[in-house]
């Protein structure tokens, strides 16, 4: 599968669409040579890289200003993301890992903090509350 180029235009539709994303945030050119590598390690998963430089406010929304980075997705929840090069071996290494989570106990467990958040929030001064939202 080739890697397809992601941007803020399409970001959301292709997480959406993706049971899993690998996205790598690149500097230049020749890290997306790693591309083809990578598709015949996991066929499973969508590729897409992001050009920092081209596309500044979505590396923003992950933290990042000019450097490398990789971003998992799965199900739509994200479950990796980390600054720096990663080479094959390592994003194969992850991806299994990845591939044996029990989403629905994520989901449940996101689901939990959300609540416990909430009910935080709810005893929190009101002054306060407005300050953190």
């Amino acid at each position: 599968m080739k890697s397809l180029t992601i941007s803020s235009t399409n970001f959301e539709a292709l997480v959406d669409t993706s049971e899993t994303l690998i996205l790598r945030f690149i500097l230049n050119d020749t890290e997306i040579s790693q591309d083809q590598v990578l598709a015949s390690l996991v066929p499973s998963a969508v590729l897409a890289h992001c050009d920092v430089k081209q596309a500044p406010a979505l590396a923003k929304t992950f933290g990042l200003e000019n450097e490398s980075a990789l971003v998992i997705f799965r199900q739509r929840i994200i479950l990796y993301v980390e600054k720096g090069f990663h080479d094959t071996e390592k994003v194969s290494y992850l991806m299994q890992q990845i591939s044996m989570l029990d989403m629905d106990k994520i989901r449940q467990n996101i689901e939990q903090e959300k609540a416990a958040q909430a009910l935080h929030m709810r005893r929190a001064c009101p002054t306060i509350r407005a300050k953190l939202i």
